[in-house]
């Protein structure tokens, strides 16, 4: 059977020695977003690869390029500018994630995160704990690999696509076609022709290939942090589902003591074993609902930002697949999927802990209160009242985000596009 966990993560110490931890922390380093001082981890940036740095190139990729909008807008078809619409969309969310790591409620989540959150840290507390710690452990070990090969597939195919049909529309050849030009994966307002010019042509391919990467590790990078974390923290409601309703009877209490099972209700005794473990099941969930405000304080714009690029995109790439040419067909169909892959893959995983929590109300109700005193009942019909509000992610107090959200996205994006589609 095939085995995900190596010697090294078995002889792991703390979360940042486990494989596919060190492989998010690499993927978020490569743009300096990784806070390595509040972990106590004394790491340098890379040379160029700072958070200043990517953000004033962005901003200036943005700016080339909004300027190349204006310059040919009135030049060129709705069709031919919708690639460059697209980029730039592209270029607002990675100029906007850049800057995520500035803000303090980023670094405290992914602080609280590594050192209380993930289950590394209650592994050792019960069999239970045990078991969701390896399960989720090969759920994070198999998507952060997949996440690695979408980055890296993801740039060769915005890359190459282009390239494949400036070879088969005669680009290289030693006298050019007179009424084409070459095509770029990014597009920008610059004094040298590069559309024209193979020098030109040579030196913005190399350019793009980098920026291209550099926004795909944008994208995916925070997608995977943000994953791991909803990994986690599904893993926490399962044990406290778990927990909840698997809360001993007071025969099984007695069972374990050896004693009769003469009586339905807990003893004195026993009602103060019972709230000691109400208490630690309230804290328990306490935990799980500070942490996710964190979260949603950390990753609420960035979601946001996220969901109105894909509310704009989609009406966008839809309208140029529409057109039905090998070219289009060529060109935008895999961006399309790869686009509308991430959002149904990132809304998918978030609405796990919306499900979840959901269970989390038959479970409370599931518990023995009726063998308990009165002081313990209350205590349940509080824990009860907690549980009624689903634990979700709310970007900045606004909505919840999740599969409806998306479905919502997908619902008016295609209704966008018929619109744009009588107009074109």
């Amino acid at each position: 059977m095939f085995k995900i966990e190596n010697q090294d993560d078995i002889n792991a110490r703390q979360p940042m020695d486990l494989r596919y931890m060190k492989m998010l922390r690499n993927l978020l380093h490569l743009i300096s977003s990784w806070p390595y001082k509040l972990l106590g981890e004394d790491v340098k940036p890379l040379p160029l690869r700072g958070t200043q740095y990517l953000f004033i190139e962005w901003a200036l990729v943005l700016v080339t390029g909004l300027t190349y909008v204006k310059t040919h807008i009135n030049k060129l078809s709705f069709f031919d500018m919708g690639h460059t619409y697209v980029t730039v969309s592209l270029n607002v969310v990675g100029l906007q994630r850049i800057t995520i790591c500035w803000f303090k409620s980023y670094q405290q989540a992914i602080k609280e995160f590594v050192l209380e959150v993930h289950l590394f840290h209650h592994r050792h507390k019960t069999e239970y704990y045990e078991q969701i710690y390896q399960y989720i452990y090969r759920i994070c070990a198999v998507f952060v690999v997949a996440i690695h090969a979408e980055t890296f597939f993801g740039v060769l195919l915005s890359n190459v696509m282009p390239f494949v049909n400036n070879v088969r529309h005669g680009m290289f050849n030693k006298e050019m076609p007179p009424d084409r030009l070459f095509e770029h994966s990014i597009n920008y307002s610059l004094p040298f022709n590069y559309h024209t010019d193979l020098v030109g042509y040579i030196v913005i391919a190399i350019l793009n290939l980098i920026l291209s990467y550099d926004c795909l590790l944008a994208f995916c990078g925070f997608d995977l942090a943000l994953s791991v974390i909803v990994f986690h923290v599904w893993g926490h409601l399962k044990i406290l589902d778990y927990e909840l309703r698997t809360f001993p009877t007071p025969a099984e209490m007695r069972a374990t003591r050896g004693r009769p099972e003469d009586e339905i209700s807990y003893t004195k005794e026993e009602n103060q074993r019972v709230r000691a473990m109400l208490k630690d099941i309230i804290d328990h969930h306490r935990r799980i609902i500070h942490f996710m405000t964190v979260a949603s304080d950390a990753f609420g714009p960035m979601l946001c930002v996220y969901y109105m690029f894909h509310q704009v995109a989609g009406c966008i790439l839809l309208l140029e697949c529409s057109k039905m040419d090998p070219e289009s067909i060529g060109r935008y169909a895999a961006l399309t999927v790869t686009l509308n892959q991430l959002l149904v893959q990132l809304s998918v995983i978030v609405e796990l802990l919306g499900t979840q929590s959901e269970t989390l109300k038959d479970a409370v109700y599931s518990v023995p209160w009726e063998c308990m005193d009165t002081s313990n009942r209350r205590t349940v019909l509080f824990l009860l009242y907690n549980v009624q509000e689903p634990i979700r992610l709310k970007p900045m107090g606004i909505v919840t985000v999740g599969v409806t959200t998306m479905a919502t996205i997908l619902k008016t994006s295609f209704s966008y596009f018929m619109f744009l589609r009588t107009f074109s």
